[in-house]
């Protein structure tokens, strides 16, 4: 293969490739056609004298040589990048860019409306483009750039990653209006009683705020039943607000349910921990102008949002 042959776009494009194992996904991380995508690994496949991906029962997979070739190309391509950000001051007015943030369901729920409200008051060029991340493989998505920022509420802090607390809340828990049992508060007996709404991520996937909560009433040697799982953090107070079960959702989003889906919000009959949001970036982005802006600005979002609690 003769190297003058590949450019940093094929680069890119091979990492996107071996590291989604999916032509589709590989070109939507690419901002590209799946088409476009498809051309391009044949493109890379005669250059490389490889298939790169092969197919299998199971979907396609990385060949020995991409495997191979993956961790190198990676560097090679963070260290292009370093040479050419940019280290003059960020114009945020002026600035024409756009930011990929993950961000979980409940996250996106409380900050990014406020920020993107924040953005076009003061730099109407930003434009955000927000997924719900796979926290599995959050640190991952950060240093291969599927995304510039992360925010959310993990635990542990993976490692290798910068952090920043942007909110505290406490959890609350939810019941229908109407329930035929509970009325202002909740007990423990009522509370281990009655069926949860359990929410999840992926098939198997329970989320950081459900596993806190067992965590607590673990600690008090109780477990709760699972009436309904749900993929969706929102669609759990329209399954509360429509029978016996009951949910535990960060405070913010309960005080939302209480006004619009017809939910009593009560405290927890056992102590249990904070919920912390924080944003999460990696050390390539850690030292760009306009990345470091973007920081500020949800840090000054959030501070507004504690303010009117």
């Amino acid at each position: 293969m003769e190297p003058r042959h590949l450019d940093i776009f094929l680069l890119r494009c091979l990492t996107a490739l071996i590291s989604e194992a999916h032509v589709t996904r590989a070109a939507l991380r690419m901002g590209m056609t799946q088409p476009a995508m498809s051309a391009t690994l044949a493109r890379l496949r005669v250059l490389f004298n490889d298939p790169l991906l092969v197919r299998t029962e199971k979907g396609m997979v990385p060949t020995a040589r991409a495997l191979a070739l993956a961790e190198s190309v990676r560097q090679g391509v963070a260290l292009i990048d370093h040479a050419l950000v940019r280290q003059d001051e960020f114009d945020a007015a002026h600035a024409d860019q756009r930011f990929d943030v993950a961000a979980t369901e409940s996250v996106g729920f409380v900050l990014i409306p406020a920020l993107i409200a924040h953005l076009r008051g003061v730099a109407p060029g930003i434009r955000l483009r927000t997924h719900v991340p796979d926290v599995a493989r959050a640190s991952h998505e950060l240093e291969e750039g599927y995304a510039d920022l992360l925010i959310s509420f993990m635990r542990p802090v993976p490692e290798g990653l910068h952090v920043s607390l942007l909110l505290r809340q406490k959890l609350a828990v939810i019941a229908a209006r109407h329930h035929p049992d509970i009325r202002g508060t909740v007990d423990l007996g009522q509370y281990i009683r009655w069926p949860h709404v359990y929410y999840t991520r992926g098939r198997d996937g329970s989320a950081t705020l459900e596993t806190t909560v067992d965590e607590a009433l673990g600690a008090v040697g109780e477990t709760r039943q699972i009436g309904a799982w749900q993929p969706s953090i929102l669609s759990s107070a329209a399954v509360v607000a429509a029978s016996d079960m009951l949910a535990t959702v960060p405070e913010h989003l309960a005080r939302h349910f209480e006004a619009t889906a017809g939910v009593q919000v009560l405290p927890p009959p056992v102590p249990m921990p904070d919920v912390d949001i924080a944003m999460y970036w990696h050390d390539r982005m850690h030292k760009d102008p306009a990345h470091q802006w973007l920081r500020a600005a949800l840090r000054d979002v959030a501070a507004r949002l504690r303010v009117k609690d």
